[in-house]
């Protein structure tokens, strides 16, 4: 069981319409094609999420560019002034709910995250905010970050897989991010359970997670996620790398990244990194879509899961 790396599908650097990245490539999957929401920046370094459109019969084939933001910056002062980064989108009742991560800039620590709702009614060609303010946001239990969700909603229930923030550790003179994989719940999408359940315990104090996505398969839960140390890790020893992990109820999960991960080398643009990645499941197949170098400063591309019979 592995992964078959497909190719690169965008690289910034090759557009001179593009910003700097093609960050944390999120699918929605339409009759005959696959749209992928990304965040792209400007020079400045705020984000903004746009997309492109795939042949379904052929991911490799850019059928469609958007060349210009979907969602602008939130008001001075909301949680989202600095940038919005696409996390997961869902269809419900006619509509697009596209859950996106909402960033502005720290003054202690670098930024802050939090979670918000964008909503389109003509099927994702255009989006505008459901709520000026985030739906997922530090509480007493998780002081720090509450982020990057992904979602499976199982008959009334919506189920929510995220990164909680639980310290920020100082390294050579910078402070880090240190963040675990989390659990919530909710009946309306909207106000969400929060247990403070921890998914997956990190192998040392500093490591930090990144991106869940999770997928039912059979009798199963099946998660990708990236992990990183809090030392040289931007394209270093440290950097990302994708993971996976199998749990039977969503909860209570099992650490496997040696089985089902993605590592490094197997391509030029993904030789020192590997993050971010959006696991779907498209036309029978298990395809993954995710970031090499520079954490999307490389572009994206997808692989797709080779398992025996």
């Amino acid at each position: 069981m592995g992964w078959r790396i497909m190719g690169r599908i965008f690289d910034p650097s090759e557009h001179d319409w593009a910003g700097t990245h093609g960050q944390v490539p999120t699918a929605l999957v339409y009759e005959d094609k696959v749209r992928v929401f990304y965040a792209d920046r400007f020079a400045d370094g705020r984000s903004y999420t746009t997309y492109l459109d795939l042949d379904r019969a052929d991911l490799s084939r850019v059928t469609y560019f958007h060349k210009d933001p979907i969602l602008g910056f939130g008001a001075p002062g909301t949680f989202d002034d600095d940038g919005a980064m696409p996390s997961f989108p869902v269809r419900k009742d006619g509509r697009v709910l596209l859950y996106y991560s909402g960033w502005n800039r720290g003054v202690t620590v670098p930024y802050r995250n939090s979670v918000g709702i964008a909503v389109s009614d003509d099927d994702g060609d255009t989006f505008r905010r459901l709520y000026e303010g985030p739906v997922l946001e530090r509480n007493p239990l998780e002081p720090y970050i509450a982020v990057t969700p992904t979602l499976l909603k199982e008959g009334e229930l919506w189920r929510m897989w995220y990164i909680s923030g639980v310290r920020w550790v100082e390294v050579e003179g910078k402070f880090e991010p240190v963040y675990v994989i989390k659990y919530a719940s909710s009946r309306d999408g909207v106000n969400w359970d929060r247990p403070n359940h921890l998914c997956i315990p990190p192998a040392h104090d500093r490591e930090a997670f990144s991106h869940p996505t999770v997928i039912r398969d059979g009798d199963r839960y099946r998660m990708w996620y990236c992990f990183r140390d809090s030392a040289d890790y931007r394209d270093g020893a440290g950097a990302y790398r994708i993971g996976y992990a199998e749990s039977a109820d969503g909860l209570d999960w099992r650490r496997m990244d040696d089985v089902c991960g993605l590592g490094v080398g197997e391509a030029p643009w993904a030789s020192t990194m590997t993050c971010y990645p959006f696991v779907a499941q498209i036309d029978g197949k298990i395809v993954m879509f995710f970031n090499g170098n520079g954490f999307g400063r490389s572009g994206f591309g997808y692989a797709v899961l080779e398992e025996a019979a």
